[in-house]
């Protein structure tokens, strides 16, 4: 505890301690049920004697400042008594109600940063809460005990040469990964470890584009990476998606020369169709004749439970422009906070350099631990395990629709994905439905939320992946009064 003693005043040190201490329980900077330093402790911290810091605790305990528990020390009282106003006459007044000055606020980029941040309903796993992994499901005596194990090594050069692109053994793993699951032509060193996708967003956003230049976005299209685009000054272009992905010729036809296209080709969120291969051709070709990046999202391809997925956008580019993105947030736990980027070759040591400015490295811990988790195959074990258990929740969220709201999603929709979309006809406010399903405990999303243009589509996003089915059918009587308000194409 840091006190400003003048000692050439003349006031006794423990009236200027006494004072000091009552205002610090008046503005809360000591909190109620806070437990203080012993007195021998803060007479060393302020040097005085520990007879003084006797004397200033008695006072204060006296005045309903403090109290004494025995055998454990003192305390701030809860329920303080009396009026505890100030006596100096220092402004104490609280930042906010001062005079505000023309240089006081935040800069532009900082209001663009958090002028797209999402507020609201809560991101807890609720029915129907979208884009949660099933929580109980997670290895969690496998990991503990890589944990323990790998805890182990945590020393000597470990502890200092972490590589500012990540901790090699992952990358290493993460791109034998992708090269048997994606079909990726990718080597280690084109790993980059991040924090997850929305720093991997912020880092390629520094990076290849300038403030101003033009980006295609997926229209509805993953708010995050919106955020990230408009707070680093990029021109964002919304381009419509249907069924087989972005428009490209749409696209061409408004906003001819993007510097970068952002995609989610494997499935695109949040309407879950994927990219046809026509037209993964003509981006390709975009990109080929105006050379601009092509940000692969390859959200979700993990869960897919129809057909055979596409490969990865990434193993078809010949011309190293494509960089593409991915976090384990959705496979393992949304509070496991790593992912990673796959730069071109030519680009891996420049990335690795920017990584060290923004923040060095991800903790190195998880990192180990992870390492190990997919160089033993219980990752490809995990994401098995995890299809096999969301296919079939699918399908008894399928069945609560049908039986509930006599509603089928279209085809494309049910290949794969964690969620189903909603769709309610024009005019329907969906966040008004949202707030009104909330009253019920059932969490979903306003389709509305995605759209960044004029024009916007009612829905909402219902996820399934983290209830189990028994929940998810007993649920049905709260969706049970939306079904006037679907949409249907039939």
């Amino acid at each position: 505890m840091t006190l400003d003693i003048n000692r050439f005043n003349g006031v006794p040190l423990h009236l200027q301690i006494s004072e000091a201490l009552r205002k610090a329980v008046s503005n809360g900077q000591l909190q109620g049920g806070e437990r203080l330093p012993s007195t021998r402790s803060l007479a060393g911290d302020w040097s005085v004697s520990r007879n003084t810091v006797l004397q200033v605790f008695e006072t204060l305990i006296s005045e309903g400042y403090l109290e004494a528990r025995v055998g454990d020390g003192t305390y701030v009282k809860r329920q303080v008594l009396g009026d505890f106003t100030a006596t100096s006459a220092t402004d104490e007044r609280p930042l906010e109600t001062k005079a505000s000055y023309p240089f006081r606020g935040l800069s532009q980029r900082g209001k663009a940063l958090i002028a797209h941040r999402l507020g609201g309903l809560t991101e807890r796993p609720t029915l129907f809460m979208p884009d949660v992994p099933d929580l109980q499901a997670f290895p969690i005596r496998s990991w503990l005990r890589l944990m323990n194990e790998v805890s182990g090594r945590l020393k000597g050069d470990i502890l200092v040469n972490v590589s500012n692109a990540g901790y090699e053994p992952l990358r290493d793993a993460i791109a034998q990964h992708l090269r048997t699951a994606r079909g990726m032509m990718v080597e280690s060193r084109q790993v980059i470890i991040t924090t997850g996708s929305q720093q991997s967003l912020d880092l390629l956003a520094r990076l290849l584009v300038d403030r101003g230049d033009p980006v295609w976005l997926e229209e509805p299209g993953y708010v995050g990476a919106r955020a990230a685009l408009m707070a680093n000054g990029c021109s964002v272009l919304p381009i419509p998606t249907d069924e087989e992905g972005i428009n490209i010729d749409l696209g061409r036809s408004k906003f001819p020369t993007p510097r970068m296209v952002l995609v989610s080709p494997s499935r695109h969120y949040p309407l879950g169709g994927t990219l046809s291969a026509e037209r993964r051709e003509e981006l390709l070709d975009l990109s080929r004749t105006t050379g601009a990046w092509i940000l692969e999202d390859d959200y979700d391809c993990e869960f897919r439970y129809r057909g055979q997925p596409f490969a990865a956008l990434q193993s078809v580019d010949r011309d190293g422009r494509v960089v593409s993105i991915g976090t384990f947030s959705k496979t393992l736990l949304p509070s496991f906070r790593l992912g990673f980027v796959v730069v071109p070759i030519d680009l891996a040591d420049d990335f690795a350099k920017a990584r060290a400015v923004i923040d060095r490295h991800a903790p190195i811990m998880e990192q180990m631990v992870l390492a190990e988790f997919m160089h033993r195959g219980l990752y490809s074990a995990h994401i098995r395990r995890m299809r096999s258990l969301y296919a079939e929740r699918q399908a008894a969220m399928l069945q609560l629709l049908d039986e509930t709201l006599s509603y089928t999603p279209p085809e494309f929709e049910c290949a794969g994905g964690m969620h189903f979309v909603l769709p309610f006809k024009e005019g329907v406010d969906d966040t008004a439905v949202a707030h009104e399903l909330w009253k019920d405990r059932i969490v979903s999303r306003p389709l509305s939320m995605y759209f960044s243009g004029r024009r916007k589509c009612s829905g909402l996003l219902l996820g399934f992946a983290a209830f189990r089915a028994e929940d998810i059918l007993a649920a049905g009587k709260h969706l049970a009064g939306l079904g006037d308000l679907i949409r249907r194409n039939d």
